[in-house]
This record gives structure tokens, sequence and C-alpha cells, in this order.
């Protein structure tokens, strides 16, 4: 099976005109190219800051990206930035799923395509409290994972990474670059750690350690995640294979880099990335 992975393609209208015209042509590009069983929207399909007032202008804006799927069919997670305007995600659903040939279910679900068992977290947006900026993926949403995986060898499908991911990076003060957005630390792999790719911004996780990878990693054999908009590495973590996939789309501060997706072979959990 071949899936599409599409991240953080940020649809907006305050940008250039021509950054979303130029994500949309190439996306679409992209879309023909591949020719996937399926694609797959990593979250922050819409940047929804720019939508406070009402709630056309985001269902236009939002359409303007799900429209190039055509016939294949589709599946989306939510991203943090996704709803941060006056709609809400059941809303951002139902638009969604008007769509013949959205597989959405929810904000958590399973699907089974093509004898593939493929799971759909919500990561969250911001945590309540002091102790992370971005939200967990809580107990009860592993459970419930875990329940709907046990025994099998699914893919996992959400925004952001697990914060797991910083227990095999060194950080480092050093010259801060502009794309750094004021961190105050580069972020490398340590060394021995064997990956493919590249990490060119800090990962942002939850600064809280969470169970989700260490109760499904034994049912999983991918992760793949959105958000760090210019980071693509990929890497075995906890025996199970973390694809990163970049951003999509010209319209967020990747706007200085050539943005791109992955296509997923599920045999082999390999991937081609696809850049325009």
């Amino acid at each position: 099976m071949k899936i599409l992975l599409v991240a953080d393609v940020h649809s907006r209208p305050l940008v250039k005109k021509h950054s979303l015209e130029r994500t949309l042509v190439g996306l679409k590009n992209a879309i023909d190219k591949a020719n996937a069983d399926l694609i797959v929207f990593l979250g922050d399909i819409v940047h929804g800051p720019d939508f406070q007032k009402s709630t056309e202008p985001y269902e236009k804006y939002l359409r303007k990206v799900l429209d190039l799927t055509g016939k294949t069919p589709f599946a989306t997670v939510f991203g943090n930035h996704d709803d941060e305007c006056n709609i809400s995600k059941d809303e951002i659903l139902s638009i969604i799923s008007s769509y013949p040939n959205s597989l959405t279910k929810g904000r958590n679900y399973v699907l089974d395509v093509m004898d593939e068992k493929l799971l759909f977290i919500d990561s969250g947006s911001y945590y309540d409290g002091d102790e992370s900026y971005y939200d967990i993926v809580d107990e009860a949403t592993v459970e419930w994972a875990l329940g709907e995986i046990k025994g099998t060898n699914a893919i996992l499908f959400q925004h952001i990474i697990v914060p797991d991911i910083m227990t095999i990076c060194d950080e480092k003060p050093y010259f801060v670059p502009f794309w750094a957005y004021g961190d105050k630390k580069a972020v490398r792999f340590k060394k021995g750690i064997k990956y493919i790719g590249r990490m060119r911004e800090h990962p942002c996780p939850p600064r809280i350690m969470t169970t989700e990878l260490k109760r499904l990693s034994p049912y999983l054999k991918g992760m793949c995640f959105g958000h760090d908009h210019l980071n693509d590495f990929e890497l075995e973590l906890n025996g199970t294979r973390i694809i990163q996939c970049p951003g999509a789309g010209y319209c967020c501060y990747d706007n200085h880099f050539r943005s791109s997706v992955k296509l997923l072979d599920t045999q082999t959990m390999q991937t081609k990335i696809i850049y325009y």
C-alpha cells in the first residue's frame, strides 16, 4: 500500500498570494505524481489564527486543499493550529466528512485499509499548565489506542512527535539560525544514533514524558508525524520506525525551503520524498 503523507500545509489568506498558489499547485502535482492509495494529512491543513471573524472563509481555505485529493481516499488528524479560531473541531470534521472520498471518522479512530491497521490520534494543541507548552496524548487515549491495535502491526499518524525523541538528542548552546524562532539551543542526535534525513530545527514535543511510545510500540511498525516543518529525519526508536514529515506548504516559516511530501510504502516502511 502507498500512503502520501502531507503535513502542515497551513492554507491561509494572510500571506502573499503567490505563496498559497505555489503550495496548491505543487501539492496537486505531487498528488498526481504519487498515485497513492491513500492520502494522510498530518495536521495544520489550515492556519487557524488567520480566521477569527467567521467560519465561511475558513471552509473556503480548507476546501482549497481537500479539493486537490480528487477521488483518492484521504484521512486526517488535527494539528495544534487547525482550530485556533472560532470554528470548532466538530465543525471542521463536518466539512471533512462532506467529501465522498474522506475516511476520517473523528478525532481518534482506526481504519483497516488494504490489510493495514491505521491508527489516527489527535495529539492536541496546548497544555493546560506550566509543565509543558504543547499538549500530551493522555493515558485515556493511550489505553483506548492499545485496545484498538493490540496484537497487530499498525501504523500511527499524529501531528506532534512523541517526547521520547528528546531522549536521543543532545542540546548545545550555539549560534541561533534565523529559523529557530528564539530557541537558545541547537539539537543534534546523540553520537551513534543511526538516522536518515535532516534535523533543521529543534523538535517541539510536549515537555512531559508520556507512555504512548512505550505502551504502543510493541504493536506498531511505524509512527508518522508533522509539526516540525524543517525536519524530515527517519530512525528506529523503541523498535518502531519514526517518520518525521516536513512542511508541505510555503505559507509559514518554512517558506525559504523547498516544500515536500513523503510517499510511504507500508510493506517496506520506506519513504520517497517528493519536492515541489
